[in-house]
């Protein structure tokens, strides 16, 4: 008989070990206090908090030895209303202090608890942390429904919570005071909104609460026939195995994060603890794995890191417009203005004083007068481009053209400009150079980087357009003998936040706006402008356009 009672002992402590082993690792805050609102029975979450390191320290104390009155008397009141009246308490909002004295705030349920006789002797209480929560909420306001269905859910249970309780009551004397504690426990494992694991000293599984069918949709038979009997099968996560060999070795708790899917394939994002449960030998027996649903948590993340990312791309976008138009106005203001000073200035000074000067000082005139419309002129086309390019208006429309002619054109444009300085312009294209490109633009390219090249090369220099064919590409170069670009404006030839007019070497106007077009109107043909130039010796400006049409794939 005294060894049959020492065996029923030893399974009541093994028992009482594992439901403490369950509530221990769970994040809720779990309790039971006597008819005075004092501790008789609390995990671990609400000794850490109480900076206490043994449960003997806390029984048979209540919250006014631990809180400020204010919330020490909130929380008594309540407990002494179900005391009086029976009725519990189901997810209210609490407001309470963690490990470092800040506010947190919980959802806690606290329901009466009754003996044998159904007379009420004490509360249990099970306090979630939703600070997280919360914050969530404020943010995406679509939490409502979800807590209402929570509440719902407990309602539901509190008829099963009371049969439990009836049914632990029922057993023998002299093991009843034992098996009301472990009673008391065992509801507050069944009522958690977490996901919980009994597993063997192997991994297979044993034993799931109610949330596990709740939050994965499967029932445990339905779960072990489709995903596997042990946790090394049925986790989704790519190093679970190295988890459960840290946690075998090291007999501590593991803490880990899973992405995986419920029954109808939907993404569930969950905080898991693994803890492997030890006998008196400290050979592991178990182990105890709780799930946590963190999904509404990490969309709120998602969400809130891409509306970052969004106004960080925004921000950046409106500072590069903001540069595009300050640079814009200013060369209207200026560099637009300037031109038409000039014309209205010999205009008038001519309407004046015309029979007052000399054929030859007519005709000065009338070549500054030229030169400005020009430049003017110039300007505006460069101007006009420019901004088609950037609103995305200007239309890219390839056709197969003659690489030769096109530069004949441009050389004959351009001639009276070199003929001033007493250039050579030559055309090495050889004849029926034929390209497939946007011939407008292709145009406007040559025409400024020759025009730039009558600028910058000094009387009696050289400036040669030429092409040699590589396979499918022509490679076009355009070279002068010129000044050449300072090493310290190179880097910035194709920026519009930093570049800036340079005079002719004949103190010949410019924006730089040109090769910043010219840059644009290449990449359009998926192409690169780059260049050589060294200080005294010129420059020379290359790009490739494709010979034919490219094929399209069927």
């Amino acid at each position: 008989m005294a060894e049959q009672k020492g065996k029923d002992k030893k399974q009541l402590f093994d028992e009482k070990q594992l439901l403490y082993t369950l509530i221990d690792n769970m994040p809720d805050f779990i309790y039971i206090k006597d008819t005075d609102s004092n501790f008789i029975v609390a995990n671990q979450k609400i000794m850490n908090v109480h900076g206490l390191k043994s449960r003997d320290q806390l029984i048979g104390k209540s919250d006014h030895d631990f809180y400020p009155r204010e919330l020490a008397d909130k929380y008594r009141g309540n407990e002494q209303d179900i005391i009086r009246t029976g009725k519990p308490l189901i997810n209210i909002e609490e407001r309470c202090l963690d490990e470092k004295g800040k506010d947190i705030y919980l959802s806690t349920t606290k329901i009466p608890l009754q003996d044998a006789d159904g007379k009420i002797i004490g509360i249990v209480g099970i306090g979630r942390d939703i600070t997280d929560k919360r914050k969530a909420e404020e943010k995406l306001m679509d939490h409502a429904d979800q807590l209402q269905q929570i509440n719902a859910l407990l309602e539901e249970k509190q008829e099963e919570v009371q049969q439990q309780s009836e049914e632990l009551s029922a057993q023998a004397d002299h093991l009843r005071l034992i098996n009301q504690e472990l009673e008391k426990l065992s509801v507050a494992v069944s009522e958690t909104d977490n996901v919980v694991i009994i597993m063997d000293a192997d991994g297979n599984f044993e034993w799931v609460n109610n949330s596990f069918t709740r939050v994965y949709g499967y029932t445990l038979e339905q779960f072990i026939k489709e995903r596997g009997k042990n946790i090394l099968q049925g986790s989704h996560h790519p190093k679970i195995e190295d988890i459960l060999a840290k946690c075998r070795e090291s007999g501590k708790t593991i803490r880990y994060q899973t992405e995986t899917r419920d029954k109808d394939g939907n993404a569930i994002w969950t905080q898991s603890t693994l803890t492997p449960l030890l006998n008196a030998d400290e050979q592991i027996i178990r182990f105890i794995a709780v799930d946590t649903d963190i999904t509404a948590i990490k969309k709120a993340q998602e969400m809130i890191n891409a509306q970052k990312a969004e106004i960080e791309l925004q921000r950046d976008q409106l500072e590069k417009a903001n540069i595009t138009k300050d640079k814009f106005f200013s060369i209207i203001a200026h560099d637009l203005k300037n031109p038409f000073h000039s014309i209205m200035g010999f205009t008038d000074l001519l309407i004046k004083n015309f029979n007052d000067f000399e054929d030859t000082k007519k005709q000065e005139f009338l070549g500054l007068i030229n030169e400005s419309s020009q430049y003017a002129n110039n300007l505006l086309d460069n101007l006009l481009h420019w901004s088609r390019t950037q609103t995305d208006r200007i239309k890219y429309s390839p056709i197969k053209f003659d690489l030769h002619s096109l530069v004949n054109e441009i050389q004959l444009l351009l001639h009276g400009n070199a003929e001033k300085k007493q250039l050579a312009l030559l055309n090495l294209v050889p004849e029926a150079s034929y390209v497939y490109a946007d011939r407008n633009m292709i145009h406007t390219v040559l025409r400024n980087l020759v025009s730039n090249s009558i600028k910058f090369t000094p009387e009696e220099g050289t400036i040669s357009v030429e092409a040699v064919p590589e396979e499918d590409f022509i490679h076009v170069s355009v070279k002068d003998n010129g000044v050449g670009i300072p090493l310290d404006k190179q880097g910035k030839l194709f920026s519009f936040g930093e570049f800036h007019s340079t005079s002719g070497t004949a103190g010949e106007p410019g924006t730089g706006l040109g090769l910043i077009i010219c840059f644009e109107f290449i990449k359009k043909h998926e192409g690169e402008l780059s260049f050589y130039s060294e200080s005294g010796k010129g420059t020379t400006f290359t790009f490739s356009l494709p010979c034919q049409e490219p094929s399209i794939s069927m």
